[in-house]
């Protein structure tokens, strides 16, 4: 367990695993037993202490509405509106996640990265995103800022995925 992923209402509230690749914990828990819920990971190329440029996070789109199905109804500006914040809690400190784009695509393309070429590389694929986005947001992302992607399937078409983007910031220490 890397950290611990939760939004408003407690519509999100879930550990966050990262194992040596995306396929085992699509089908277990987060504590190994099998499970075919599986539970919300960090995707294994990215660094498990959310010290990259953009580290993602996947988890099921379950029709009860459970694990990330909440994701899709960012689709919704009103949605949006009303939750434009999750929060991360790690071992080293807790942090907010500033929503700030949100994507329906194809499962089949490359649209989340992992890495730049250089700050402006990063700057000109935050843009890209704001440009996709299903939302607008007022949300400011920097050079020197770090990112998280939120990563599920949606039903809207066939191997259609929504990726919710948001902006690490940490929260000061008490």
């Amino acid at each position: 367990v890397v950290a611990w992923l939760a939004g408003d209402d407690g519509v999100i509230d879930y550990p966050v695993v990262r194992g040596h690749d995306n396929d085992y914990y699509l089908t277990h828990l987060f504590d190994g037993g099998p499970n075919k819920l599986g539970c919300l990971f960090v995707d294994y190329r990215a660094a498990g202490d959310f010290s990259g440029r953009n580290t993602t996070i996947y988890g099921h789109n379950m029709r009860d509405g459970s694990m990330f199905a909440p994701l899709t109804q960012y689709q919704a500006q009103d949605y949006y509106d009303a939750h434009p914040v999750l929060w991360l809690y790690t071992p080293k400190g807790a942090y907010t996640l500033q929503l700030f784009a949100g994507i329906l695509g194809d499962g089949g393309s490359e649209f989340i990265r992992f890495d730049f070429a250089d700050d402006a590389d990063f700057l000109t694929y935050i843009q890209a995103l704001r440009a996709d986005s299903t939302f607008q947001s007022e949300v400011e992302v920097g050079a020197g800022d770090r990112i998280v992607s939120l990563s599920t399937c949606s039903y809207d078409f066939e191997n259609a995925r929504y990726v919710l983007f948001g902006r690490l910031t940490a929260l000061p220490q008490p």
